[in-house]
């Protein structure tokens, strides 16, 4: 069964994706609700999995990562990739894409010679080709529900 999700539920969610670490008594009190209501639906969102999970936005250059890249590629086994991935925790993640190559791996690099590396390495596995990303836009945007979309 369908979750409906009606106008409370917009906004709780809008407000949990700017700031996850607020209260149930601060949103019900934005939102003009009890503070049990606000953890009722909570917990039949994350029930419904329409919340999957709460997680801190870290800083990678406080980290010490000096950039991102995204590194498409080409090859025959996406079980070798998701090996060579799971070895290196500067992957950020893997999308299996359709088109000429098979996936985009976003990692998280701290020099140069560090991205220069990583690209070796997947040369092992397959063909790679590699963007370094300036900036980055609507990253943190929050997700709507479809039916609020107007296309």
């Amino acid at each position: 069964m369908k979750l409906e999700i009606d106008s409370y539920d917009r906004k709780i969610l809008s407000l949990l994706q700017a700031d996850a670490r607020l209260s149930y008594s601060e949103i019900g009190r934005r939102i003009h609700l009890t503070s049990p209501a606000v953890a009722e639906r909570v917990r039949r969102l994350e029930e419904a999995q329409v919340i999957q999970g709460f997680a801190a936005q870290v800083n990678l250059r406080a980290l010490g990562y000096s950039f991102e890249a995204l590194i498409n590629i080409t090859l025959d086994s996406h079980d070798d990739l998701d090996k060579w991935a799971s070895q290196h925790l500067e992957v950020l993640a893997v999308y299996a894409t359709t088109g000429e190559q098979c996936a985009l791996i976003r990692v998280a690099v701290a020099a140069p010679e560090h991205l220069q590396s990583l690209i070796q390495s997947l040369g092992k596995i397959g063909r790679t080709q590699t963007a370094i990303v300036l900036s980055t836009q609507f990253e943190g945007r929050g997700y709507l529900p479809a039916d609020q979309i107007k296309w």
